[in-house]
């Protein structure tokens, strides 16, 4: 222990006695020269220090340094055995920069404290006060017990339900109180899954149609108009709808119903909701998630018998020049409330089935004149001026008429309202750009096959050439005429569009890309290497008596979906399809039988080989064998309907281009689609439909059915007199020399009329019978 200063007052209390070491006198600080002379001259002359017997390690370091020498700059950058540096608190080279940063820390944090002890002396004075409240008051005392019991029972409820839904709460029927949300999620898709994978509704027009649906009779009545009116005197007359579930891509979205359970006396109504389910019970009720363009679908259809769907004013361009469409308020089914009621007859029973009766409601314009007017002003600025394209050093005009054909206008929901929004329509502009850029093109064009790997398609090029970028041209354009002003696509080599001035026509640059030796049917369409040649879709009915008929509809689409007619090859629906029979699947369902409509294995796939005849007939391939039916139907253009039969009655096409043509075919509950794929030779098709003539005339027969009741019938089927009809088809090229041009002869049968009756009615007394003889001359009167 280094010994005291001397001048210190004596020892310590308890200090060590005995001899001790001598003292070594302190050294002499010299004269100061620091900067910093008062804060200095107070630490040299402190009795208390210690530091004051002993040169600290630092200061023998540097007399070290002076007694070993070193250059003369050295000594002289050197600091003094005084000097204030050696004093402070800061470690040698520290930045002074540090030193702003400090002074805002400490403000901080002596201003945090200055608050925390506000917050504490608030504290202090409401505790305090509350204790004098209390004193003076048992009510104050009553009340401050209250609120501590409700505090923790609140913290204790709180940790208690930490996760899990609250007492009382259900979704649907399924009591969640105090389940996690994994819990709920499992009791909900053990409640419901099971009932919506087996769902089944059945909407009724009527009240009437509900009441008298177990009518053998009329049941029968409208089986027989489901195969033989036109799909809009079917429409018109249908009394009933089957939807399944499954076909309308119903969900169970367990994780929205799930959080929604958990969100009661919480976000959802807070504690007011909380006591509401403690007491009273609180249900989420359960729903399904619908695709959209399906239910749409099916709603639409029941529009057509139970309401007048709304019309909004619209647009048409024609010429070059668009004009506003008339349009209507109407009835109709809400969507939302249609969803519902889908959802209760899935979901309320066990097994899944349930039905109810279809309400249209008043259904206001969206689309009013003005607004239309308003977006054909806009169309007929855009395109007054006409475009001028370009590609590969090629060019050419497309005047207001041309672009008048690819403009379409759709209701679109902005801003709380309803517009006609104007745009290029991709799917009318990329044939139309593909087809100039064909005519232009110098070379070869690009060769094209199609080969099926798996489910998906693969279409192969012979990879020579430049191929247009159709659909990207497309894009531009609509963004030119209807968007910021300029399109671009952005990539090099990419489309662009821009309008260089007013009164001018919009300059497109047509995208061009190497043709890939492979790609997807979707990017091969993307690129423009194959583009949509025709699409045909027919309607059918869907309810009671339709089942299997629509099975066999899907079925043979299925199986012709995705093939190919090769380059100069020919095309064949029963080598395409095979034998349609029990052993593959089909059912029986409606057919044409001798006159008759029977009920058949297959019945229903004519509508397919119709769909398939149009679809080809449009795109102005040849076709050496044709059928039609041997009834007329109705749903159908006049003359162009096809029959098929395994073995007897074919339809073959031929594809007569250097290309491979796709035929995919898709579906829905209603209808049924044939689209053809490949590089579009650009025929024009024009038509001319023939006269009707006279042909055989029907009879009527008549078949018992003891189960009715006596002297009562119906007519099973509709008698019709058979006729005849030519339809001519001429094709041309794209510059409109004439090809070819075929007849097509249709000859039907006529219709045998079908009554069921019942027993004969027992004689009568003479009152009765002259009753029924009055009713009798008053039915044929009418």
């Amino acid at each position: 222990m280094a010994g005291r200063t001397p001048g210190n007052g004596g020892a310590p209390k308890h200090q060590r006695t005995g001899p001790q070491p001598a003292a070594r006198p302190a050294r002499q600080p010299a004269p100061r020269t620091a900067k910093r002379p008062a804060a200095a001259a107070g630490r040299a002359s402190s009795p208390a220090s210690p530091k004051a017997g002993r040169p600290s390690a630092r200061a023998s370091h540097a007399a070290s340094a002076r007694k070993g020498g070193g250059s003369p700059a050295r000594r002289q950058a050197s600091p003094s055995y005084n000097a204030p540096s050696l004093w402070t608190k800061d470690a040698p080279g520290t930045s002074s920069a540090g030193g702003p940063v400090r002074r805002v820390l400490g403000y901080a944090g002596r201003g945090l404290l200055s608050v925390l002890a506000l917050a504490g002396r608030g504290a202090g004075w409401a505790a305090c006060s509350l204790g004098a409240l209390v004193r003076r008051s048992r009510a104050a005392l009553a009340v401050t017990v209250l609120a501590a019991v409700l505090v923790a029972g609140g913290a204790v409820d709180l940790g208690l339900n930490w996760g899990k839904a609250y007492a009382g709460v259900s979704i649907g029927e399924v009591d969640v109180s105090g389940k996690n949300a994994e819990e709920m999620r499992a009791l909900v898709e053990q409640a419901y899954a099971a009932r919506l994978a087996a769902g089944s509704a059945t909407v009724f027009a009527s009240d009437d149609a509900a009441a008298r649906v177990a009518d053998a009779a009329a049941q029968a009545e409208d089986e027989a108009l489901a195969e033989q009116r036109s799909v809009e005197e079917a429409r018109a007359a249908k009394q009933l709808w089957t939807a399944d579930a499954a076909a309308l891509g119903a969900v169970l979205p367990a994780e929205q119903l799930v959080g929604e359970a958990l969100a009661v006396g919480r976000e959802e109504g807070g504690l007011g909701a909380r006591l509401a389910a403690l007491f009273g019970g609180w249900t989420v009720e359960v729903r399904a998630d619908y695709d959209a363009g399906a239910l749409e679908e099916l709603a639409a259809d029941i529009d057509a018998t139970v309401g007048n769907p709304r019309v909004d004013f619209g647009m048409a361009v024609d010429a070059g020049q668009a004009r506003v469409t008339e349009g209507h308020d109407g009835s109709m089914v809400d969507r939302a409330a249609f969803a519902r009621e889908l959802d209760r007859a899935y979901l309320a029973s066990p097994d899944g089935k349930g039905s109810f009766v279809a309400r249209a409601e008043y259904a206001p314009l969206r689309i009013d004149g003005a607004a239309a007017q308003a977006a054909c002003d806009a169309v007929n600025a855009a395109i007054a001026d006409g475009a001028r394209f370009s590609w590969a050093g090629t060019s050419w005009e497309a005047s207001a008429a041309d672009l008048g054909e690819w403009v379409v206008a759709t209701p679109v929901e902005r801003d709380g309202g309803w517009v006609l929004a104007p745009s290029v329509d991709e799917a009318k502009a990329k044939p139309a750009i593909l087809a100039h850029v064909q005519q232009k093109r110098t070379g070869d064009p690009v060769h094209v096959t199609f080969e099926r790997a798996g489910e998906e398609v693969r279409v192969r090029t012979d990879g020579a050439g430049e191929v247009p970028l159709a659909a990207e041209t497309a894009r531009v354009l609509d963004a030119a005429l209807f968007g910021s002003g300029d399109g671009t696509g952005g990539d090099s080599g990419s489309a662009s569009a821009h309008r260089p001035g007013p009164g001018q026509p919009v300059e497109v640059a047509v995208g061009s890309g190497t043709a890939p030796e492979t790609s997807t049917l979707d990017e091969a369409v993307s690129l423009g290497l194959v583009a949509e040649i025709s699409s045909y879709t027919t309607e059918f009915t869907s309810g009671a008596g339709t089942e299997n008929r629509n099975h066999n509809i899907r079925l043979v689409s299925d199986l012709l979906n995705d093939s190919v007619a090769p380059a100069g090859g020919t095309w064949s629906f029963n080598g395409t399809s095979g034998e349609c029979n029990a052993e593959r699947g089909f059912l029986g369902a409606g057919a044409i039988i001798d006159g008759e409509y029977e009920d058949a294995v297959g019945g229903g796939i004519c509508q397919v080989a119709t769909t398939v005849f149009n679809a080809v007939y449009d795109a102005g391939y040849p076709v050496p064998t044709r059928y039609n039916h041997s009834l007329y139907i109705a749903s159908y253009p006049a003359g162009r309907d096809a029959a098929v039969s395994w073995d007897e009655l074919d339809l073959v096409w031929k594809n007569d281009g250097a290309s491979d043509v796709l035929m995919r075919t898709s579906y829905t509950d209603t209808s049924v689609t044939v689209t053809l794929y490949g590089v579009d030779p650009g025929y024009r098709v024009s038509t001319n439909v023939g006269e009707w003539t006279e042909g055989e005339k029907h009879k009527t027969k008549t078949e018992r059915d003891d189960s009715m009741a006596p002297g009562t019938s119906y007519v099973k089927t509709a008698g019709t007199d058979g006729r005849k009809i030519t339809v001519i088809r001429t094709v041309a090229s794209s510059d409109g020399s004439i090809l070819h041009e075929d007849p097509f002869y249709s000859t039907y049968d006529p219709v045998t009329e079908v009554v069921v009756a019942g027993p004969e009615a027992k004689e009568k007394t003479d009152g009765a019978a002259a009753g029924d003889d009055a009713a009798k001359k008053q039915n044929e009167e009418r």
